[in-house]
C-alpha cells in the first residue's frame, strides 16, 4: 500500500499541473485577501456612521478575509475542486488507470492509495493557500493600522479549518471525476455546479424564503465552516444564515465522502480499457 501511495504521488508531480495550479491559487487568493482588507474599517456609502462594513475591531472580519475567497461565490473552491477532478480523470484520459490497474490487482488498493495521496497532496495546496491568504490579508491589514487578529483563536480555527475545506472540495471534485470520466466535461460541469448552479440556488431560496434549506448549499456549509465571528461587529444585526461550524464541516465532509464512494464503486466494478 505504502508503495501504491508513493506512485500516485509521484504521478502527480511528473506534470506541469502541479505548480502551475499551484501558482494561479497563490496569486489568486492572495489578491482576494488583499481586496477585502482594503474594505475592513471603512463605512457604507451613505451609511450615517451606522457602521463599518467590516468592523476593523472584530476578530470575524480578520475571518472574512482571510477566507473570502471560498465565501465569495465559492471562487476558491473553483481550485481544489478542479484539481480533484483532474487528478483522476487525466488517469482516464491518458489510459494509465489501466496500467495502474495491471500493476495492483486489487481495485480497492489502487482507490484507497489514490484516495490518501489526494488528501496528502490537497493539504499540501491548502497550507500554500493559507499563507498566501495571510500574506496578502494581514500585509493589508497592516499597512490600513489595523489589528491583524493571527493571534486570536477563532481567527487560527478558521486557518486551521479552511485547511480542512480545501481538502473536502477536493475530494469533491475527485469523487465527480470518477462518476464523469471524461475531462473537459468533468471540470466544465463541476465548476458550473459550484459556481453556477450554487448561486442560482442561493436566489431561489432567498425568494423563497427557504433559510434552512440554503444552509445546506455546499458554498454556504463553507462559509459556516470559516466565519464564526460577526465580520461587521455587531452592525449586521442578523442571526447568522449558517450552521454551526462542526455541523457545516460535518454535512460538508459527508458530501465528499457519499460522492467519493460512489464514484470508487462504480469505477472499482467498471471493465478498464
Amino acid at each position: 500500500m505504502g508503495g501504491a501511495i508513493k506512485s500516485e504521488i509521484r504521478k502527480i508531480f511528473t506534470t506541469r499541473l502541479w505548480w502551475g495550479l499551484g501558482l494561479g491559487m497563490f496569486v489568486l487568493s492572495a489578491l482576494i485577501s488583499v481586496g477585502f482588507a482594503a474594505l475592513v474599517g471603512l463605512e457604507p456609502e451613505g451609511g450615517g456612521g451606522e457602521g463599518q462594513v467590516l468592523s476593523a475591531s472584530s476578530p470575524g472580519a480578520a475571518q472574512f478575509v482571510y477566507s473570502a475567497g471560498f465565501i465569495i461565490f465559492s471562487i476558491a473552491a473553483l481550485f481544489p475542486l478542479a484539481l480533484g477532478v483532474l487528478l483522476i480523470t487525466q488517469e482516464f484520459r491518458h489510459k494509465t488507470f489501466t496500467a495502474t490497474v495491471l500493476s495492483t490487482p486489487v481495485r480497492w488498493k489502487v482507490l484507497v492509495s489514490k484516495v490518501v495521496a489526494i488528501l496528502l497532496i490537497s493539504a499540501v495546496y491548502a497550507v500554500i493557500y493559507d499563507i498566501a491568504a495571510v500574506a496578502g490579508g494581514a500585509g493589508m491589514l497592516s499597512i490600513k493600522g489595523h489589528a491583524t487578529f493571527l493571534g486570536n483563536g477563532e481567527v487560527q480555527k478558521t486557518l486551521a479549518v479552511m485547511i480542512l475545506a480545501f481538502v473536502v472540495w477536493t475530494l469533491l471534485g475527485f469523487g465527480f471525476g470518477m462518476l464523469v470520466r471524461n475531462q473537459i466535461a468533468a471540470v466544465l460541469i463541476a465548476v458550473g455546479i459550484a459556481f453556477l448552479l450554487q448561486m442560482i440556488l442561493n436566489i431561489v431560496f432567498g425568494i423563497l424564503g427557504w433559510t434552512t434549506a440554503s444552509k445546506f448549499v455546499p458554498g454556504n456549509l463553507t462559509a459556516g465552516m470559516l466565519v464564526t465571528s460577526d465580520p461587521t461587529g455587531g452592525a449586521g444585526g442578523d442571526a447568522s444564515p449558517y450552521f454551526s461550524w462542526w455541523l457545516s464541516a460535518l454535512i460538508l465532509t459527508g458530501y465528499a465522502a457519499v460522492l467519493s464512494v460512489v464514484g470508487s464503486v462504480l469505477t472499482a466494478r467498471r471493465d478498464i480499457t
